[in-house]
């Protein structure tokens, strides 16, 4: 049994800061805010199997991010080449394959549609890059979709024309859609209009806690209709307000997902390195991911079900995702 985290953002502090995701970092403080979270030696020892890694830039449309998104992928698959420890996901095929390996399966998450400047086509460059996911949007409303919170965010507008046709497109090539920061209207929407699985990589219920960044049932059920899976985030300030609760918080939010809809649409999606006022207080950083295992069996869930939620349900998408997809002839 593995750890496939659908959300680590150690690459934006790469950018940011020139951090080394190859060199082992000292933990941090409990509750540890804003980075410092996870590099390759820590997600090793903390036994996971793979990471999707968020790529990320200025929330603004402009063919900057297009250029940013490339130079952050680049970086990915440098550490790929050069690091013996780490295999590099271009195809769903590649997470199994990278655990029978004993190696870190690694994938970029590019978080916002803002970063394809309204480009459609650039949906077939991502197929080739690699990409396991695209989020629709981050913090500040795009040609495809309103987020939750943020820049333009509201309760209100559902996904634009341009933006279903981007989820067509992303089921056609097998690029999963995520909805995490995704407004409750444009969820909606795009499980409507997806025929494939969908994510919401890092999010709480909003039947636990009314947080924009949480998901209502409503979402919960659509997400769950299209075979998708939520990640739960280590946010406690997202989860309940506090920035000092811990892994039970986040547990009481998984089991109310697993309650609502079942086990099989659960899985982990700490958002370590994500710029948090701070993570999960008994959490210095993702050596800590085992808390959360642990949690899980206090709680009754049985070796099976812990193994969907660290890792199977998000393989299971990755590949319903990939055999559903019709990719455009060259």
């Amino acid at each position: 049994m593995g750890i496939l985290d659908l959300h680590v953002d150690s690459i934006i502090q790469q950018r940011l800061f020139r951090y080394d995701i190859r060199k082992k970092h000292r933990g941090g403080m409990r509750g540890q805010p804003l980075f410092w979270h996870a590099d390759i030696p820590r997600m090793l020892e903390a036994e996971y199997s793979g990471a999707c890694l968020g790529v990320h830039y200025w929330p603004v449309e402009r063919e900057g991010g297009w250029q940013e998104l490339k130079r952050q992928v680049a970086y990915l698959d440098r550490v790929a080449r050069e690091d013996a420890r780490v295999r590099r996901i271009m195809v769903s095929e590649d997470w199994e394959q990278a655990q029978a390996e004993g190696r870190l399966g690694l994938a970029p998450g590019v978080e916002g549609a803002h970063m394809l400047n309204a480009r459609i086509e650039r949906v077939a460059e991502l197929k080739k890059m690699g990409v396991a996911y695209l989020t629709l949007t981050h913090f500040s409303a795009n040609s495809a979709a309103t987020p939750a919170m943020g820049r333009g965010g509201n309760d209100r507008d559902g996904l634009t024309t341009f933006g279903r046709r981007l989820v067509e497109e992303l089921n056609r090539y097998g690029v999963v859609v995520d909805l995490a920061h995704v407004n409750d209207p444009g969820v909606l929407d795009a499980c409507a209009a997806s025929h494939s699985p969908v994510f919401c990589t890092h999010t709480g219920a909003r039947g636990l806690y009314e947080h924009p960044r949480n998901i209502s049932d409503a979402a919960i059920d659509a997400i769950a209709a299209t075979g998708g899976v939520m990640g739960v985030i280590f946010a406690p300030g997202y989860l309940c307000g506090s920035w000092r609760a811990t892994s039970e918080v986040a547990l009481d939010h998984l089991d109310y997902f697993v309650e609502r809809v079942g086990v099989e649409h659960v899985a982990l999606g700490s958002d370590y390195d994500g710029w948090l006022p701070a993570i999960l207080a008994d959490h210095r950083d993702c050596r800590d991911v085992g808390k959360m295992v642990e949690g899980m069996r206090q709680r009754g869930y049985s070796a099976a079900d812990i193994e969907k939620i660290t890792e199977g349900n998000a393989q299971r998408v990755f590949s319903e995702v990939a055999r559903l997809a019709t990719e455009a002839p060259a």
